[in-house]
């Protein structure tokens, strides 16, 4: 319930076990995610937030628990998920316009070795658009910044027509300014669109998010955007000190202490 209005559930985890090679890295993991709903996920390395985004995508089958997208099984929910991943490896020099980047986001709407119609065109440039790069639609990749490439790459996403945005370490390789360009637009684009995010960096998290959690094998997330010493402490396993210019400071607003539960 958000400013008294009902909201659909659009990812629901259940008591979720998911790992590899009989190794468990998500333990009894448990999450709701709502309409509109912007939720950052922070933790250790190690501790499951790339693992979680590969079960949501169908990528990693889960081998206990329940996972539901847009109401359906993950086979099918999927196709709501437009994916930012954590990397993009590509040859600069490789000659792959800014439109034809975009339009690879289109793959999964057309039958094998169909033609882009005028519809996917229309779709991109809409994409290209959202995200202020349509000029540079027929520019080379790799002559553009770090944070002009990270656009495409959301334009990418969208272009999958998603209700549901992963991001995963999306301003890993974006400097400052370009991050901070990022992030508005992210929040632009959630006034229509529920976004889940992981990364490293709590500081820029707890500023552009709407809740955050924590996760280290299991879930801490109560739905808020505050994360108490207890959360922390339970995620990353040690006293988390979090240091700006020489100063240790509070990033989360301090609360009172309250049973976290994952």
């Amino acid at each position: 319930m958000e400013n008294g209005e009902w909201r659909q559930e659009v990812i629901s985890v259940r008591h979720l076990w998911a790992g590899y090679n009989g190794e468990p890295v998500l333990e009894d993991v448990t999450l709701s995610v709502k309409e509109l709903d912007f939720i950052g996920l922070i933790g250790p390395n190690g501790g499951g937030k790339t693992t979680l985004l590969k079960v949501l995508l169908g990528l990693l089958p889960p081998s206990q628990g329940e996972v539901r997208v847009c109401g359906r099984r993950v086979e099918e929910g999927r196709r709501c998920i437009g994916y930012l991943p954590q990397a993009v490896e590509f040859d600069r020099d490789f000659p792959i316009s800014v439109r034809d980047v975009v339009r690879m986001g289109r793959l999964g709407r057309r039958r094998l070795l169909q033609r882009y119609t005028a519809e996917d065109d229309r779709i991109v440039a809409q994409a290209l658009s959202s995200v202020g790069m349509l000029d540079m639609r027929d520019r080379p990749i790799g002559a553009l910044s770090g944070g002009q490439r990270q656009r495409v790459y959301v334009a990418r996403a969208l272009a999958t027509e998603p209700h549901i945005l992963l991001l995963d370490e999306p301003m890993a390789s974006v400097d400052p300014q370009a991050s901070a360009g990022i992030y508005e637009l992210l929040r632009q684009l959630n006034e229509r669109i529920t976004i889940l995010m992981v990364s490293h960096d709590m500081s820029a998290i707890s500023s552009n998010v709407k809740t955050v959690g924590c996760l280290n094998h299991r879930l801490f997330y109560h739905g808020e955007k505050q994360v108490t010493p207890d959360m922390l402490a339970l995620a990353y396993q040690c006293p988390i000190d979090l240091i700006a210019h020489g100063v240790p400071h509070r990033v989360f607003p301090e609360h009172a202490n309250e049973e976290v539960r994952g």
